[in-house]
C-alpha cells in the first residue's frame, strides 16, 4: 500500500492521474494538493474536487496552495486544457477546498509520520513542494519516494526549446526540489513524449457507460487534439506496475535564471565519466505504451 498526496494543477491529464489513483486500491489517498499551473490555483482546486466528487471520493480532502511561481509576481498559465481547465466538460464538486495552504499540509504529513512511509506523486509546477522545503528544509527526505512529471532530459521543451511547461512555470522550484538531497523519479517528456493516447482508446472511455467513464471520453477528446499524451498518469501507473516503465540514474539541474533557456533540465547519465555531481533522479525514458493505456482504462472501468 502506497499512502500518498498527489499534487497537481487539474488540467485534464491531472484529471487521468486522479482518476486511475482513485481507481487503485494500491493506492491510499491521504490528500490532493493544487498549484497554480494549467490554470490558476482556485481552478485547479475547484477542479480536483470535481474530479474527486464525480469519482466518489469526496472523503479526500483538497488544499489550494500556491497562486503564483516562487520568483515571479504572476502564475504562468496556458489554455491547453481550456478556460476551465477541464476542456469545458461540466463535473459538479459538492465541496471547496479545505482552508490550509497546500505547502503546510505536506509539510505536516511528512512530519507526522514516520520517515519513509509517504509517497509524494508532483504532476504541476513544484511551487508547493519548493515552498515546504524552504520551510522545513531536510523535508522532502522524508519521503518514500517522490515522483514527479516535469523536465525534458535528453528531448527539446513543450513550452520552449529549452524547457518543459511545469518547470518553466517555475523554474525556481523545480531547481529547489532538484536539490533536495531526494533521489527523485522523473517522468519528463522523454518518457511522456511517447505515452500517445490513440483514438479508438480515447472513444473507448465512452463504452463503460459510467459517469468517470464518459467525463474521461469528453475530457480526452477535447485535450487530444492539441497534445495527445498521457503526460500525468504516468507516476501514477509506475506506482501500480513499475515494469512498464524504464529508467536510468542521472544527475539532473534544472536552470532557474531569466533568459532563453529558463526551465531548462540538463541531466548527465551514469554510462557518462564527467556527472558534476552524484545522481540524484531516476530519468525514465521508455514506456510500454499498449501496456499502459490498457491499465488506465482497466482501472478507471472499475469507478462510477
Amino acid at each position: 500500500m502506497n499512502r500518498v498526496i498527489i499534487d497537481c494543477d487539474p488540467g485534464i491529464d491531472d484529471a487521468l492521474a486522479l482518476l486511475l489513483a482513485c481507481a487503485s486500491p494500491e493506492i491510499e489517498l491521504l490528500a490532493v494538493t493544487t498549484v497554480a499551473g494549467n490554470r490558476p490555483v482556485d481552478t485547479t482546486a475547484l477542479n480536483a474536487c470535481r474530479i474527486l466528487d464525480t469519482a466518489g471520493r469526496q472523503a479526500v480532502p483538497v488544499f489550494a496552495g500556491c497562486a503564483r511561481p516562487l520568483a515571479h509576481a504572476s502564475p504562468r498559465c496556458n489554455l491547453v486544457h481550456g478556460e476551465d481547465g477541464l476542456g469545458g466538460v461540466p463535473l459538479i464538486a459538492t465541496r471547496r477546498a479545505d482552508a490550509a495552504h497546500a505547502s503546510d499540509i505536506i509539510a505536516r504529513t511528512l512530519l507526522g509520520n514516520d520517515l519513509g512511509t509517504i509517497t509524494l506523486v508532483a504532476v504541476g509546477p513544484l511551487t508547493n513542494l519548493a515552498l515546504a522545503e524552504i520551510k522545513h528544509p531536510g523535508l522532502l527526505r522524508r519521503a518514500k519516494a517522490l515522483l514527479l512529471m516535469g523536465g525534458a532530459a535528453f528531448c527539446p521543451g513543450n513550452i520552449t526549446p529549452a524547457a518543459e511547461f511545469n518547470f518553466y512555470a517555475d523554474p525556481l522550484a523545480a531547481h529547489t526540489v532538484m536539490s533536495a538531497g531526494v533521489q527523485v523519479q522523473m517522468f519528463g517528456l522523454d518518457v511522456t513524449g511517447k505515452a500517445v493516447m490513440p483514438d479508438d482508446w480515447i472513444t473507448s472511455f465512452g463504452d463503460l457507460k459510467t459517469r468517470c467513464g464518459r467525463a474521461a471520453r469528453d475530457m480526452l477528446r477535447a485535450y487530444a487534439a492539441l497534445d495527445p499524451l498521457l503526460h500525468d498518469a504516468c507516476p501514477i501507473a509506475h506506482l501500480l506496475d513499475p515494469t512498464l516503465f524504464t529508467g536510468q540514474p542521472c544527475a539532473v539541474a534544472v536552470d532557474w535564471r531569466p533568459g532563453a533557456t529558463e526551465g531548462h533540465c540538463a541531466a548527465w547519465s551514469m554510462s557518462r565519466d564527467d556527472l558534476p555531481f552524484a545522481p540524484n533522479a531516476i530519468v525514465f525514458t521508455e514506456v510500454d505504451c499498449a501496456r499502459l493505456m490498457a491499465c488506465v482504462r482497466q482501472r478507471i472501468a472499475r469507478l462510477p
